[in-house]
């Protein structure tokens, strides 16, 4: 009988819920916890694959810089740079003109009366 009553004791009973309640509450702080480490690690994730992608791009502009500063060490490469960033030619080199050719208008030997009569009597 007096484990009985020392189970119902309303101060223990007390403590009990007190200690239920606290464990709830670390348990929720816990789960909080967790939650922010997930997004950083989602952040932390997005940012590296950025990173990648940008490493990838400068890997590909060092290859492309490498290959032009190999055409500027050769006389045709400075040639070629010179040639295109001025818009010169070597001695003897001619130009060609390309033109287009436009449709001439042909006028036709026919007009009206109306026409005639407009052109001759243009002061009225």
């Amino acid at each position: 009988m007096a484990t009985i009553r020392q189970r119902n004791d309303p101060v223990r009973l007390l403590w009990r819920r007190l200690a239920l309640v606290m464990l709830f509450i670390l348990m929720i702080a816990a789960a909080w916890t967790v939650w922010g480490v997930y997004k950083k690690e989602h952040e932390s994730r997005i940012l590296r694959n950025e990173a990648q992608m940008q490493l990838q791009d400068l890997m590909a502009r060092q290859a492309r810089l490498a290959t032009d500063v190999e055409a500027l060490e050769t006389e045709r490469g400075k040639e070629e740079a010179l040639r295109s960033a001025y818009e010169v030619g070597k001695y003897g080199e001619g130009l060609i003109v390309i033109v287009d050719d436009t449709p001439t208008t042909t006028r036709h030997a026919t007009s009206s009366p109306l026409d005639w009569f407009k052109r001759a009597f243009s002061w009225w």
